[in-house]
């Protein structure tokens, strides 16, 4: 068959159907008797277009859903959208300071210059994009049910988190305390991870502050996550450059970078400016190491941050190879210190590494070795400094041990003395602490974030050990899909603290208690999946948000409460209040809830604590599967709108169809691993549902024989075992593994339409009615133009899942199906080698063998050129066999003789 097809109208089948599902109301399901499947994707942030990241793990899951749906299972698949916190506040902020930039993205992704005007209202923005998303959604085939849909700043849904938070804090799960959050001094909040535009992930480490003390009384606090190697310091380092400042800080004098004044004020220092000071003059002075009372000299480099903690690094050259690089680089301007800064040669050339730990598979000097080994050129090689520094710190933190010339600590494991060390010198004012996050964290309104210690803060206490044994027994109930990344949950909930759940900017659902406080993104998206049960509940029966009182939640949710009664105290009918509860109790809880696996450490493991919070002694209220899957690559490389690489849903559609990209993505990948999706894949998917549209037009009730042959029973044994395992894979979420499967059933059909000109109606249509059924998860709108085409009047994206059925499946005809590629292929290596193909003589051992082959005769003859073919039993005594190929037949290696 040629693979070049006439292309199909997408645009027009894609509109059609849509259409279709719309009016029908296909995907709209209500409880009945069947058995339910609840499957949730975590609602997407409505500050921009859908685009191909988001639309990899929305495929993945309506996949699922469909595949369920057919499976017979009531499938639900609800939508909605987060709006909370500061990313749409800080596009409507932006845009009302003028920024260019802003306006050119929105321009960029379709906002006309009018609909551009009306943007610097918040809440019109997050109506705009639920609006474009929804037309999106439509395009792209995902099969959801839209009476519940909601946004997270609808009066309505602000009054179900008021109730939540309420529940929680009455069980002790929110408390209000001191702690160091990630902060945004422009928004005046802490920022958790869906609030930042880098960063995700990044929380706050504390730093030990060493004070080096000069003549003058002057702290230089050095600020190291590694104060053990103090005993190893040679210098400290500066950028000449850079604008210091003389502060009061605690009663002492401090020098430190700029950025640093407002960080400890922060974090509960008291800070008094007294006047600024050139990086550049302090370059030469001598400070006092204050473990062990040497003298070491303040040098110049480029690699200090000075929006890193005090902007003043110490230097340990022996484990550091960043300062390593410093020294050589300075070794090699000599002149220029001695000119610009005075700094005296002898002085200089005085300092050597100290080594202070030992580690097994280094020498004296680690740093120095690694640096080496990995050909660092200079203190601007920043990336294999980083590499550098990150393998020796592992190395010595893990295996290191202290020297014989570290004091108190000496012989000492690193990784068993650092936080007794930390502790002592902090109790001989040598030392303080002072608190960074892990890494570069920037506000969605575009700024830098530091740490701030929080006073009355209102924390979820996830430190709360009974709490956290409670999500390990839900965590071991669960399933986790790819089954690899269970570790990785178990991993967080060991290591989470108590984390900030309330901002005091941005958009969402104040704190029912202490309105000064709104609810942080992250905080209102764990449990809101119980809402869909009840959402197109209150909006058919115009409820109002002020007659949503806790009472009918506790009803709704717990069954708690007397249905009369709340309906007297709220104008809520009985009957309503009873509908909700029952839909609630037949739905809730989530089947199964598929996301990118960057949410693990956050939203996925949030949303299991606040499960066992709010039901803690109702099991079946929990989720049951997590899927996740890895974070989408575009043409091999990771998703940047700034590098333009990038593209959204919409424009990928109108470019490819939604069929060829959706298949296309569920081709990618499958488990943890990150997908690639590229423009050449998805042509050729493209191009393979047109041949698949093509074959079922053509050969669709075209059979001519009366009887089934042995070729039409292996195709249905093939499609079979395809559909089994198929089948299997699905119920994984193996996308990738289940589109294989697809693949596998394409081409056996291809060989079948090669192999016999004739084959009966049963099997052809049998295979092709299978065939569209299963494509359709992934590419269902030429699927069910197909199911049309063919005659079929029912929808097929509700039809039912092909019934696997192993009686179908002839081990026989497939053992000699193969037995007959093999010798095809064994033919064709004997024609080229010989250059004879005018007849051909193959000698079979068994009976059924020869049966087999006779049937294969007409393809041979075709195939290959051959005037006349011959299939004898190699013990048949008349056979002809000039060159007594017989004896070599084997049972599934027939003998071959060609003239």
């Amino acid at each position: 068959m040629t693979s070049i097809v006439k292309d199909i109208d997408y645009k027009q089948i894609e509109q059609k159907w849509k259409q279709r599902w719309i009016d029908e109301r296909a995907f709209e399901t209500d409880p009945n008797d069947k058995q339910k499947c609840f499957v949730t994707y975590p609602f997407p942030y409505i500050n921009g277009p859908p685009h191909i990241g988001h639309t990899f793990s929305f495929v993945r899951l309506d996949a699922y859903a469909r595949f369920k749906r057919m499976q017979g299972f009531n499938t639900l698949f609800p939508f909605a959208f987060h709006a909370t916190g500061e990313p749409i506040l800080g596009v409507a902020e932006r845009l009302e300071k003028g920024d260019q930039i802003q306006k050119k993205i929105l321009l960029d992704d379709g906002i006309t210059e009018n609909e551009l005007s009306k943007f610097k209202d918040p809440k019109y923005i997050a109506h705009y994009w639920q609006k474009r998303w929804i037309v999106d959604i439509n395009k792209s085939g995902f099969s959801i049910d839209w009476r519940r849909s909601f946004t997270t700043i609808d009066p309505i849904f602000n009054r179900f988190i008021e109730w939540q938070y309420n529940l929680l804090k009455k069980n002790g799960y929110v408390i209000q305390g001191t702690h160091p959050v990630v902060w945004c001094p422009h928004c005046l909040s802490p920022t958790g991870d869906h609030d930042r535009l880098n960063g995700e992930g990044e929380s706050p480490v504390d730093y030990v502050v060493i004070k080096f003390k000069h003549a003058s009384g002057e702290i230089f606090p050095t600020a190291t996550l590694r104060p053990e190697t103090i005993y190893g310091v040679t210098n400290i380092w500066v950028r000449p450059e850079v604008e210091y400042v003389r502060a009061e800080v605690d009663k002492e004098v401090w020098i430190v970078a700029e950025p640093a004044l407002q960080k400890l004020k922060d974090q509960l220092h008291h800070v008094k400016e007294l006047n600024r000071i050139k990086g550049k003059d302090l370059i030469g002075k001598f400070v006092k190491n204050p473990i062990n009372n040497n003298d070491v000299m303040i040098l110049p480099s480029i690699f200090v941050d000075v929006e890193m903690t005090t902007g003043i690094v110490m230097s340990v050259p022996s484990h550091a190879p960043y300062d390593w690089m410093a020294l050589k680089d300075l070794s090699k301007a000599e002149d220029k210190l001695m000119k610009t800064y005075g700094i005296k040669l002898a002085d200089l050339k005085k300092i050597k590494p100290i080594s202070v730990i030992k580690v097994e598979g280094f020498g004296e000097h680690p740093a120095v070795e690694i640096c080496e080994k990995l050909n660092v050129q200079d203190q601007s090689d920043t990336a294999k400094l980083e590499e550098a520094t990150a393998l020796l710190y592992k190395k010595e933190f893990h295996l290191g041990v202290l020297k014989e010339n570290c004091g108190d600590y000496k012989n000492l494991p690193v990784n068993k003395c650092k936080k007794k060390l930390s502790e002592d010198f902090k109790k001989q004012n040598i030392a303080t602490y002072m608190w960074e996050p892990t890494g570069k964290v920037v506000c969605r309104c575009g700024t830098r974030n530091h740490i701030k210690i929080l006073e009355k803060q209102w924390f979820l206490k996830f430190s709360d050990e009974k709490w956290k044994k409670k999500v390990r027994e839900c965590l071991s109930k669960m399933k986790v899909y790819p089954e690899v990344a269970r570790r990785q949950f178990e991993d967080v909930v060991e290591w989470l603290e108590d984390k900030a759940c309330a901002r005091r900017s941005g958009l969402g659902t104040r704190m029912p208690w202490d309105k000064d406080w709104i609810i942080e993104t992250l905080s209102d998206s764990v449990i809101y999946m119980a809402f869909y049960t009840i959402v197109h509940h209150i909006r058919q029966h115009e409820i109002e948000s002020d007659q949503l009182k806790e009472e009918v939640f506790d009803f709704v949710f717990f069954g708690k409460g007397d249905s009369e009664k709340i309906a007297k105290n709220t104008s809520i009918s009985k009957d309503l209040l009873e509908v909700m509860r029952s839909e609630f109790d037949y739905w809730y809880g989530i089947d199964i809830r598929n996301s990118a696996k960057e949410l693990i450490p956050n939203h996925l493991t949030y949303s299991i604590f606040h499960h066992v919070a709010v039901w803690p002694n109702e099991p079946k209220r929990w989720p049951k599967i997590f899927s996740v899957n890895g974070m989408q690559h575009l043409n091999g490389q990771k998703m940047s709108k700034s590098k333009g690489n990038f593209i959204t849903l919409n424009d990928a559609i109108e470019k490819y169809s939604a069929d060829a990209i959706r298949i296309t993505l569920m081709d990618a990948n499958e488990g943890i691993e990150d997908p690639d999706w590229t423009e050449q894949a998805t042509l050729a998917w493209r191009n393979k549902l047109n041949l698949f549209y093509y074959l079922a037009d053509r050969y669709y009730n075209k059979g001519s024989t009366a009887v089934k042959r042995n070729v039409d029973f292996w195709l249905e044994s093939r499609i079979q075992n395809h559909l089994k395992e198929m089948t299997q894979h699905m119920e994984k979420m193996e996308n990738r593994s289940a589109v294989s499967k697809f693949h596998l059933m394409y081409n056996d059909l291809q060989w079948f339409v090669k192999r016999t000109e004739k084959w009966h109606n049963d099997t052809m249509n049998y295979v092709l009615e299978m065939m569209t059924k299963v494509l359709s998860i992934f590419s269902p709108f030429i699927c069910e133009e197909i199911w049309e085409m063919i005659g079929k009047k029912d929808l097929l994206s509700v039809s039912l899942w092909p019934k696997i059925d192993d009686k179908i499946i002839d081990k026989n005809v497939l053992q000699m199906e193969d037995m007959f590629k093999k010798a095809c292929d064994d033919i064709r290596e004997v024609v080229k080698l010989s250059g004879k193909n005018n007849k051909l003589y193959m000698y079979v051992t068994l009976p059924k063998e020869q049966n087999y082959f006779v049937e294969g005769e007409e393809f041979l003859r075709k195939e290959f050129g051959f005037k006349k073919t011959s299939i004898a039993l190699s013990s048949d005594p008349n056979k002809y066999d000039p060159e007594d190929k017989a004896k070599r037949a084997k049972f599934g290696k027939p003998g071959i003789y060609v003239e």
